[in-house]
């Protein structure tokens, strides 16, 4: 009768699974995301007017249909 390999040896044996590149997850700052001109536009201006971080300011010029104007203010 043949031996069974054991679980150390079967582990060995499994591909490993592969790891993701660096540059492949989406980041939290907004860099996952493409703007345009008139949005990236949007954002610097409300981002000096309001201070705030891009995430916020993409998220409010979002609801506002990125429309500065509109969404300083909201």
């Amino acid at each position: 009768m043949a031996k069974r390999k054991s679980d150390a040896s079967a582990a060995n044996d499994a591909p490993t699974p592969k790891k993701a590149k660096a540059g492949s997850k989406k980041s939290k700052k907004g860099a996952d995301e493409t703007y345009n001109a008139q949005q990236k536009g949007a954002l610097g201006q409300f981002m000096s007017f309001t201070g705030v971080d891009r995430t916020a300011a993409a998220r409010v010029l979002k609801s506002q249909n990125w429309d500065a104007q509109a969404a300083i203010n909201s």
